[in-house]
Parts: structure tokens; sequence; C-alpha cells
């Protein structure tokens, strides 16, 4: 009888007074289900993929286009193209249709070697010094180490 109550949990020792203060048990005033719903409604809403995308394609252009104005030596030109740029931005930004979405980007690449064009924007990642000890050719040395051996291997 004793075994089946304890396999049970019925037979338990006496509880143990502790030092801690006891606080007053609160009830739960929501459950479970309710406090997932409410975080759910305070997240943003998360971008599919190909919104995401089209987003980091956009903000990449826009900085291309700050970049590439960035290289005007003339002020007031400087800032009226700067301006120009933001305002367009501004303007699209509330487009939804996708068709004209895909218009504006690609337009806007057409854009943008314009005007790289006319300012004479050089992107310094993909252009690379000319004259350069890594572009020299030597058909002795195709990767330009100089040297064959370590000094101390030689035998002098």
């Amino acid at each position: 009888m004793a075994f089946r109550m304890i396999h049970r949990g019925l037979l338990m020792a006496p509880a143990k007074p502790t030092t801690q203060p006891s606080f007053p048990s609160r009830t739960r005033s929501r459950t479970r289900r309710s406090v997932v719903v409410e975080r759910s409604q305070k997240l943003p809403q998360v971008p599919s993929l190909k919104e995401f995308l089209h987003r980091t394609t956009v903000v990449r252009q826009y900085r291309a286009f700050l970049r590439a104005v960035a290289v005007i030596p003339d002020t007031p030109w400087r800032i009226q193209a700067q301006t120009e740029v933001r305002t367009t931005f501004r303007r699209n930004a509330t487009e939804t249709d996708r068709m004209a979405l895909k218009m504006t980007v690609a337009d806007g690449a057409r854009r943008l070697q314009q005007v790289r064009s006319m300012v004479g924007y050089k992107n310094p990642q993909t252009e690379s010094d000319e004259d350069s000890w890594l572009n020299i050719k030597d058909e002795e040395d195709p990767r330009g180490r100089v040297g064959v051996q370590w000094p101390w291997s030689r035998n002098d």
C-alpha cells in the first residue's frame, strides 16, 4: 500500500520552511495564445524574398547614384544633383505595380551609367591601378615574385 502511494506521488515529505519571502501568486490574466497574437501584431511584416531583393537593389542603386554625384567638383551643381536623386527616389517609393518597378529600376541603371560617364566616375572596387606591380607581365615569373629561391639556401 505504501509503495502505491509513493509511486502515485501521494506520500510526500513535509515541506521545509523557506527563508525567502513568499509572494502572493498571481493568476494568469492572459492565455498563451493571446500573448502570441499580441507579439505578432507588434512585429513588423516580414517581406518576401522577392521584395527583399528588390529593396536591396534599390538601396544599392541609390547609394551608387550618391557616390557618382559626389564626384562633381562644383558645389552648387553637386547639391542640385543630390537633391534631384533624393526627390526622384522618394517620388517612386510608393510605386506598387511590378512592371512599373522593373521599368523604374532598369531606367535607374541606364541613368546611373549616364551620370557616371558624364562626371568621370571610376568605381574604386572594379578599377585597378594600371601600373601596379600586380599587372606586370613577366614571362620568367608569371606571379610577379622577386627571386626564385630563399636567400639562405643559396650556395655562394
